[in-house]
Order: structure tokens, then C-alpha cells, then sequence
């Protein structure tokens, strides 16, 4: 049995993924936790977890993709498998960066995640269901060089999120309202970019990111 924790704060989903994993015999949630810290705190206590699936825009503590450095540095034993809303190649060249081993999409079927978890523990590299190795997926994307500039400057997944929207030409009001926030909070966000890209503007950053196909225009 692959002993599985989901890192996730959608309840809601962690309990559709719980009944999908009910029906196998050879993978089980040991544990389901909402935040960064709490997943910390369950490995030091369970060092029998093989997997764990981690949701790469947590709301509280550190983020999914923080989380994933903690795994590789602290926990190298367990897998990480990534699931996520976002299907850009930003996220998943970042996620391989940070040591993941799987990167599946939120609207998988839950046997395909299922079927992921088992991948990933077998130490195989998955990848919207298929199970690729590193340099395949370097070269879909591009290689080596590409790879390279796609890597969002270090961009928490809600400072890239801004940075799309304002691309597709979102207002701050509109942002703020499609994420749920202040538009204050907003404005912090773009600043944040601003320094991370050491650019002046958020028109300079988006030229920047666009360039690097870190966001679309589409």
C-alpha cells in the first residue's frame, strides 16, 4: 500500500480524491492537511509517507511550489506529485526545478491521479498522464536554453496569476475580483513582480514575461 498525504485546501476536492483512492488496493490517503506547516509537521511524525500530492497555489503559509523545495531538501524519500488549476509551461518547468515528479491538472480523472501516485512512487516522471522522463519533457518545451529563460523569476503562483491577468488586460478592480482579493492587495503583488523582474513598470514586466513565454496573450 502507497502510503499518500494531500496537501490541499479545497476540502471539497481532498474528499473526492479520498473516495477515489477508497477503491484501490495498492493506494491509501494516510492524511489530508490544508497547509505547508502542517504537511511539515505530519512527515516528521510519519516517516511511512511515500507520496505526497501537493496543491501548487495554497492559500496559507508558503505556497505548493515552496513546499516542493522543503520535500526535496527535508523529506527526499517521498515523491511529490503536483496537481493544479494551471497548465502553463512556467509552472511545470518550475515544478520540475523544485523536485517534483508529476504535474497533473485538477480536472484529471481521479484513476488518472491515482494511477500518477503509483507512477511517481515508482520513481517515474508524470506529466498530464504520461509518463515522460526529464530531458523528454526539456525538449518539448523547447531545450535547454528555453527552459531556462521560461522560469518565472522566482514568481509565487499568485504573482504569476496576476501577471497573466494584467496581460489579458484585467483592470485592478477586475483582478481583484476574479482573485478574491483587495485591490491593495493587488497593488502589492505588482510590486513584488516589479522587484523580481528589476523592472520600473508592471508594462515592462509583462513585455519581459511574454517574451519568455512565461505568460500568453491569448
Amino acid at each position: 500500500m502507497i502510503n499518500v498525504l494531500l496537501v490541499e485546501d479545497s476540502t471539497v476536492f481532498a474528499m473526492g480524491l479520498k473516495m477515489a483512492l477508497e477503491g484501490r488496493s495498492d493506494v491509501g490517503l494516510a492524511a489530508h492537511v490544508l497547509t505547508s506547516g502542517s504537511a511539515v509537521a505530519y512527515l516528521n511524525a510519519h516517516p511511512e509517507v511515500d507520496v505526497a500530492v501537493v496543491d501548487i497555489t495554497l492559500e496559507q503559509q508558503t505556497d505548493g511550489l515552496t513546499l516542493l523545495g522543503i520535500l526535496r531538501e527535508a523529506f527526499p524519500h517521498v515523491a511529490a506529485l503536483v496537481l493544479s488549476h494551471y497548465k502553463t509551461p512556467a509552472y511545470i518547468i518550475q515544478s520540475i526545478t523544485y523536485g517534483a515528479r508529476g504535474y497533473l491538472a485538477k480536472d484529471s480523472a481521479p484513476s488518472e491521479i491515482a494511477d500518477a501516485i503509483v507512477k511517481a512512487f515508482a520513481g517515474d516522471c508524470v506529466f498530464f498522464g504520461d509518463t515522460l522522463p526529464v530531458k523528454e519533457i526539456t525538449r518539448l518545451f523547447g531545450g535547454e536554453e528555453k527552459v531556462q529563460a521560461r522560469r518565472p523569476q522566482n514568481l509565487s503562483p499568485k504573482e504569476l496569476e496576476v501577471l497573466q491577468l494584467v496581460t489579458s488586460g484585467y483592470s485592478n478592480a477586475q483582478i481583484a475580483a476574479a482573485m478574491g482579493v483587495a485591490t491593495t492587495t493587488v497593488d502589492s503583488y505588482k510590486e513584488r513582480i516589479k522587484a523580481k523582474f528589476g523592472l520600473d513598470t508592471i508594462v515592462e514586466c509583462v513585455a519581459s514575461a511574454v517574451e519568455a513565454e512565461l505568460v500568453t496573450t491569448r
